[in-house]
């Protein structure tokens, strides 16, 4: 129930272990769980009892349940797949809103959609992505009629820099920036709310009580399609607009930290021209802000660098660098060209990568390091000639930038060893990311894709 339902915010239990007389509350939230001392319901008859009778007083909202979230009903019966999202004038002050003179929107959430992105889970971020519709959201967005609308419902970890904090910045960026403009998602509307899981700690007195604390959040934006669905120039056009835009923002300040396929999406203009969107910043980092914050890592592992999946760089021991993030770009070109086809995702048993989305950090950087020993044993006759020459250039730009740096920690290990010099923190100028880049951007195939485009 809790796991997989958005519009609970806590869950209540009784637990009784084994023969003995001694019932436990438990209380789970998404940040985790809290334990009472246990009641012995026959020795301690009449605390128990007063213990039933509270609950048998409770109503939804004190069993867990969102208030704001409503079931839609059709006669008398409860629409199946549908919430109706709810706000009162009371409810006001306890929430903040993306436009108070709008107010609460007609946001009706479709939780069954089969375009619907589910994260379900006891503990944690828990983002969903549904479908909505909204007559008072469409009235004032009149162009995005064609798209639709998404609503992303997640709980966000206090210590961090808020998503919505960073689309602020992104924003500011994309109005002086062209490669940015257009090219991230558009913000339409956002609810939050004030009171955070840390609440009921900090009243119970439970030690470290915002350690890990989240607190609701829901974003609607214009619905976009992934780039997934895309195959060749299409494919390499979209993929090349929000390389373009990462590179803008990561010098405008906004480090993105998280790119993977299902992070870069696209839509179609009135005159049809296909816009590539770098997408969701849950995990994004402003530079004034450095390095991780939180509880919660950087990046999706199979498109991770390599020197993020080492032990080191999972402690946060490794700057999250400009070339990590332009790396993840290319093993996201590797990963569709062998996992799609003209679109379409390949059947399970011939696509050869996806162990990599189930090992853990360590094991999937060995999995990587003997694919680049063995790279060209993946190509296949169903290739598209243009993109595949890509997709080769730019492994060997990969394979000779991996094996420099991996020469350079050893050397640079030695000389500390030996007393020469300690190992120097990497950094990275913007002269230095544009020659990154200039690398891919510079190979034949790169632009003879690029001089095909409309």
């Amino acid at each position: 129930m809790f796991a997989a339902n958005v519009a609970v915010n806590y869950l209540l239990n009784l637990i009784v272990i084994g023969v003995y007389d001694i019932v436990w509350i438990w209380y789970y939230d998404r940040q985790g769980t809290i334990q009472c001392y246990g009641i012995n319901f026959i020795v301690d008859l009449p605390r128990s009892m007063v213990l039933l009778y509270a609950f048998q007083r409770f109503d939804l909202e004190d069993w867990g349940r969102n208030r704001h979230f409503k079931v839609v009903k059709e006669g008398k019966r409860v629409k199946e797949g549908v919430l109706r999202f709810d706000l009162r004038r009371e409810d006001l002050e306890d929430v903040e809103l993306g436009d108070m003179e709008l107010g609460g929107v007609d946001l009706e959430i479709h939780t069954s959609d089969e375009e619907r992105v589910t994260h379900y889970g006891l503990k944690g971020r828990a983002t969903n992505v549904f479908p909505v519709t909204s007559e008072a959201l469409a009235k004032k967005f009149p162009e995005i009629k064609q798209d639709g609308m998404v609503a992303k419902i997640f709980w966000e970890e206090e210590q961090r820099t808020s998503e919505l904090e960073i689309l602020k910045k992104v924003s500011e960026i994309a109005k002086q920036q062209p490669t940015v403009d257009g090219h991230v998602p558009r913000l339409l509307w956002h609810y939050k709310v004030k009171n955070p899981t840390s609440a009921v700690r900090k009243a119970l007195g439970i030690a470290d009580p915002s350690k890990g604390s989240r607190v609701l959040y829901i974003l609607v934006f214009r619905k976009l399609r992934p780039i997934t669905g895309l195959d060749d120039e299409d494919f390499f056009n979209v993929w090349r607009q929000c390389i373009l835009c990462h590179l803008a923002l990561w010098k405008g300040g906004v480090h993105h930290r998280d790119v993977s396929p299902p992070n870069m999406m696209y839509y179609k203009t009135k005159n049809g021209i296909l816009t590539g969107v770098l997408n969701d910043y849950d995990l994004s980092s402003l530079a004034i802000t450095p390095g991780p914050q939180g509880n919660e890592h950087m990046g999706t592992v199979p498109f991770m660098a390599f020197d993020l999946l080492t032990k080191e760089g999972q402690r946060g021991e490794v700057k999250h660098l400009y070339r990590h993030d332009l790396k993840s770009f290319i093993w996201v070109l590797i990963w569709v060209c062998l996992h799609y086809r003209n679109g379409v995702l390949l059947p399970r048993e011939t696509r050869p990568l996806d162990e990599w989305a189930t090992v853990g950090t360590v094991a999937c950087g060995k999995e990587k390091y003997y694919f680049m020993g063995n790279f060209l044993a993946y190509e296949t006759s169903d290739f598209k000639p243009r993109t595949w020459n890509l997709v080769v250039d730019c492994f060997d730009i990969l394979d000779s930038d991996t094996n420099h740096n991996r020469r350079s920690s050893v050397k640079q290990r030695r000389q500390s060893k030996a007393g020469a010099g300690e190992q120097t923190t990497a950094e990275e100028s913007a002269p230095d990311m544009d020659v990154l880049l200039h690398k891919f951007t510079s190979t034949e195939s790169w632009i003879r894709l690029s001089n095909s485009l409309p």
